[in-house]
């Protein structure tokens, strides 16, 4: 390894702290965000941590760690932000903005050894960084991504669960309420779920509540069309 090169890994290493503390004295108010500047003591050190970590992973990069080290943190942090509802522009606006802080302290380092540094490792350095950050963002959108899209078909399952109930208002009538847009209620058995709810209340009048659907498209039509003519349940 060049000897630079590790003199530059040791560099940024000793000035991990100053690093952090500088991206979190960055922050600015942000409303719903972990990264507003009026977060909790215990919310900024949970930062501080986090960063620090991301930190260190991107300078073992520099001596040759491969890039794929990068996927556990990435994994981690936009699990945790895509729980929380944060939002996606909010993480990769910051992982970008520490960017220029890195590179900040790399800079500051070729001040210091500028007769032993060459183009060529200025060139090889700023290929290797950039590289990182880019694959450590391109990691964390995926994984956020797949977070946002299980909770999104999680939630979509509860509301065909919830949202399809025959409420019995007599001993032979029921209504059925819609409630929400009509892809909620899409390839989730609808029709079949309200005929036999229908038919285990013993109904022989059921009222279908459209009031709470903004729209009704063909094929959800073709749903309460089944429900309307089916046998099955009167």
């Amino acid at each position: 390894m060049h000897e630079m090169t590790e003199k530059l890994h040791d560099f940024l290493l000793e000035h991990i702290d100053e690093m952090s503390q500088e991206w979190l004295d960055s922050r600015e108010v942000e409303k719903d965000s972990i990264y507003t500047a009026d977060a909790s003591s215990e919310t900024t050190e949970y930062l501080r941590v986090q960063n620090q970590y991301f930190t260190r992973k991107i300078v073992k990069v520099l001596i040759g760690d491969s890039l794929d080290t990068l996927s556990d943190w990435a994994q981690e942090v936009a699990t945790k932000r895509a729980q929380r509802g944060d939002s996606l522009y909010h993480s990769i606006h910051h992982l970008k903005k520490f960017r220029l802080i890195f590179f900040k302290q790399i800079e500051s380092f070729f001040h210091l050894h500028s007769s032993s540094i060459t183009y060529e490792d200025l060139f090889s350095w700023n290929k290797i960084v950039n590289e990182a950050f880019d694959r450590m963002i391109e990691l964390f959108t995926l994984y956020y991504g797949q977070v946002s899209e299980a909770q999104s078909q999680a939630q979509k399952m509860l509301i065909s669960e919830l949202s399809t109930p025959v409420i019995s208002i007599s001993d032979t009538v029921g209504v059925l309420p819609l409630i929400g847009q009509v892809d909620d209620y899409k390839n989730s058995d609808f029709a079949k779920k309200v005929m036999l709810q229908a038919k285990e209340l013993n109904l022989s009048c059921l009222i279908i509540d459209l009031s709470g659907a903004p729209s009704i498209d063909t094929m959800m039509t073709n749903e309460l069309f089944q429900v309307i003519v089916g046998p099955t349940w009167n």
